[in-house]
């Protein structure tokens, strides 16, 4: 006998029908009729909720760098980056995490004597408002000291939206040039391959230790990180893909807890350029 519909019992059940007599009629257990009359309930309907979706950047010759830490910046690095970038018709500049330094808003000790909120964010508009003039759009990521100000506010909002908050008064029309990401790694994609630029929170002393690991997650892709000031290329352990690390435009010499004793190895500035057919120029003090 086919299954009875739920309201068909119902109606059985309003003419007095009890439980045992529709299972007797039906030849089921008194526990199925039960299941059968039970309705589930209406689940409360959900927010959407919108995931952060990387950027991808495609048919674009992409000037890669990160780590600037305004304003302990370098302004001798950020001009040799600039002319090659020119030298190349580069399009786009990623900033892969870290353009500010916002000592004002960590937690570390010790303060640098030329913090301040207001400096910082100054020099990094300015910096920002001239990086426009040589570059058509930029890319700019999530890096660690750049969230402490998306920290200071309570994460009340999106890094994203805090960025260009911080960045509005360069005008609309700058903005409109500038994507920001909550996110701290976006795609590359190139007729040689798709490449994984990242700033991630984890660090070692050994340069392209951290990409390696990265590697297998991504298997045959090309990863550059961030992070750990370090400059230099290699391959990742199948051989093929390649790994690195993009240095940055930072000044050591203006770092005060590099002045006290340390065990961190010799930060390496550098910048790299991702040609829009695939082929890659890492650039430091050691080569071109």
């Amino acid at each position: 006998m086919a299954k009875p519909s739920r309201e068909y019992l119902l109606s059985l059940r309003a003419d007095g029908w009890t439980v045992n007599e529709m299972a007797i009629q039906y030849d089921v257990n008194e526990r199925t009729i039960r299941k059968w009359l039970t309705k589930l309930p209406d689940l409360p309907r959900m927010p959407r909720i919108d995931l952060d979706v990387p950027i991808t950047i495609e048919g674009k010759t992409v000037t890669i760098t990160a780590d600037w830490h305004i304003p302990l910046h370098s302004e001798e690095w950020i001009n040799r980056m600039m002319k090659t970038s020119m030298e190349h018709d580069s399009e786009v500049l990623l900033v892969a995490g870290d353009w500010f330094n916002f000592d004002s808003l960590s937690s570390y000790d010790p303060k640098q004597n030329s913090a301040g909120l207001e400096l910082e964010l100054e020099t990094g508009r300015a910096m920002m408002e001239a990086m426009l003039q040589i570059f058509p759009e930029v890319v700019y990521l999530w890096g660690n000291h750049d969230a402490r100000l998306h920290r200071s506010l309570g994460y009340k909002i999106r890094f994203d939206n805090a960025m260009r908050t911080v960045f509005g008064e360069l005008g609309s029309d700058a903005l409109s040039r500038i994507q920001f990401s909550s996110l701290d790694h976006c795609w590359i994609q190139t007729p040689r391959g798709t490449w994984y630029v990242c700033h991630p929170q984890a660090y070692s002393s050994v340069p392209l230790a951290t990409g390696r690991k990265m590697a297998p997650i991504h298997p045959s892709k090309h990863i550059i990180t961030a992070h750990s000031h370090h400059c230099a290329v290699g391959y990742a352990p199948d051989g093929v893909s390649v790994v690195a690390e993009a240095g940055g435009l930072f000044d050591a010499t203006k770092t005060a807890y590099l002045q006290r004793a340390t065990t961190f190895p010799r930060w390496q500035n550098g910048y790299g350029i991702l040609e829009d057919d695939g082929s890659f120029h890492l650039h430091s003090a050691g080569w071109d």
